[in-house]
């Protein structure tokens, strides 16, 4: 037998349920067999209540990854038997909870921060969606003396009382209503809109009005989680980088603005084994409204802006210059028209049905993305009936700009199209409604690093960029008089503020 704790976690967790033991009696099984460091069992038993319980339809083994592998195979560390449970790694069902387990030294972090956050002593600490235990482990080591923890899953919570039985912990819905404390931190589930529950979804929009748009589950969790908070206690979360600066989350970001005072908020940083970037948020209860962070952004100063975007690398001053050049500016949509290139692929067919590397009789010149970086041009066989999204023809007529909706960091990549060239879904099109300003100015004002760094400080530092936001992209006023200014003189930007947005378009900023 492995001395690894996840081969003695897994054995211990197939023993129970070969035994007849449910999930979550087989997850307590396996948290015992490696108790003691209280780390070892969140890390060890953890996956395993993050798995689903199936039926092995032939002899396998296991690594302690949970991966299957052939019987005999140098990684693995247990058998199962044909026809005997086993613990099935489960990605999807883990991505519509939003169940992703916070590694210790985030954990601790966090903890550190809504410690530093508060002006109360440490009495009593919550985390609301305490899954298998990470928060409440460093808790117990932050010296907090009573904490509380809440899960909906039998399986987590089974873990976690195993790694800390001082902990009081309840099975229920941590957007609920609940008990206070001095302390609240948490990872909240991060689930995007197509995978929630739409019953569920109606309830939060009852519970919480002031929810916009396509919100993610983290928006109505996180301000759950600020209700419970004790006047003058500490939350830290980590949240969704796109959730700080994205439209979804404006409402939040404000209630948060006006009544508490935010002390930290980190860089973004990848989340371990999930395709997502986070940061932590640390406030204090009741505070506010106060300077954000540690560069001390007045909060007046964010929520003098549209979206009250959060951003870490933010200074004093930024969103003065934004809106500044919003008030000389008019929005590029009222002189294009703005949409995604057509969607080639449609039901029972492949893009390659109606995409083709080389011209014939009625096909039209076609690029996506990938074929202009590439200098690339291929050919379409426009059939809108077979297409998902077939577009007007008239969306494609020159000229144009065609705009990569995935940037990067740096500048807009964006192309002047003037040969009738149809476009892919990964490009939006940016066609001129008017003559007043020239194509190969709208095409400066795409590409320039200032347009990057204005996107950047109102809608995070996100890669994808939408229709919605070209639309909004701000075109100096003095240009549908005279287009010939330059782009610094039309928006009226000193040397200073010219730089400082130069600066941003590059990300050249540290923390």
């Amino acid at each position: 037998m492995s001395s690894d704790p996840r081969a003695l976690a897994l054995s211990a967790w197939l023993r129970a349920a070969a035994r007849g033991g449910d999930h979550a009696q087989a997850c307590a099984q396996a948290a015992q067999a490696v108790a003691g460091d209280p780390w070892r069992v969140v890390e060890a038993a953890g996956p395993l209540a993050r798995a689903r319980p199936a039926l092995a339809r032939r002899d396998l083994a296991l690594d302690v990854r949970l991966r299957p592998l052939p019987v005999v195979h140098p990684r693995a560390v247990v058998r199962v038997d044909a026809g005997a449970p086993w613990p099935q790694r489960d990605p999807t069902g883990r991505k519509a909870a939003g169940a992703f387990d916070t590694p210790r030294a985030m954990a601790r972090r966090a903890v550190a921060l809504a410690l530093r956050a508060s002006s109360l002593p440490p009495r009593l600490g919550l985390d609301p969606g305490c899954g298998t235990g990470s928060f409440l482990v460093a808790l117990v080591e932050a010296g907090v003396p009573e904490i509380l923890g809440e899960d909906l899953e039998p399986a987590a919570l089974a873990v976690a009382r195993v790694a800390v039985p001082t902990a009081k912990l309840s099975r229920r819905d941590g957007m609920e209503p609940g008990a206070g404390a001095d302390l609240v931190v948490g990872n909240p589930p991060f689930v995007s809109p197509e995978r929630q529950v739409k019953s569920y979804r109606r309830q939060l929009r009852e519970r919480f009005p002031w929810l916009h748009g396509r919100f993610d589950l983290a928006v109505p969790f996180a301000w759950a989680a600020s209700l419970r908070l004790e006047a003058g206690g500490g939350l830290c979360l980590v949240l969704p980088a796109p959730l700080l600066a994205q439209p979804y989350g404006r409402e939040l970001r404000r209630r948060w603005l006006q009544r508490h005072r935010i002390t930290a908020l980190t860089a973004a940083e990848r989340f371990p084994g999930a395709a997502v970037w986070v940061s932590l948020l640390a406030l204090r209860c009741d505070a506010g409204p106060g300077p954000v962070g540690s560069r001390a952004v007045p909060a007046a100063e964010v929520l003098s802006s549209s979206d009250a975007a959060l951003n870490p690398w933010q200074r004093a001053g930024d969103a003065l210059i934004a809106g500044a050049v919003r008030e000389r500016s008019v929005l590029l949509g009222e002189l294009c028209e703005v949409d995604t290139g057509v969607v080639v692929h449609g039901v029972g067919h492949r893009r390659d049905d109606l995409v083709h590397d080389s011209p014939g009789p009625g096909l039209l010149p076609y690029v996506d993305a990938r074929d202009l970086q590439a200098g690339r041009l291929r050919w379409l066989d426009y059939q809108p009936e077979r297409m998902h999204r077939a577009k007007r023809p008239e969306l494609f007529a020159s000229p144009k700009l065609l705009v990569s909706r995935v940037t990067g960091r740096g500048p807009l990549r964006a192309w002047l199209d003037t040969d009738h060239t149809w476009a892919g879904h990964t490009l939006t099109v940016l066609r001129p409604l008017d003559g007043r300003v020239p194509p190969e100015r709208l095409l400066e004002l795409v590409s320039s690093l200032a347009t990057r760094a204005l996107l950047r400080l109102e809608r995070g530092d996100r890669t994808d960029i939408y229709p919605r936001d070209l639309r909004e992209l701000p075109l100096p006023r003095v240009w549908l008089q005279d287009p010939s200014v330059p782009l610094r003189q039309a928006w009226g930007l000193d040397g200073a503020s010219w730089d400082r947005l130069l600066v941003l378009g590059r990300f050249e900023d540290t923390l």
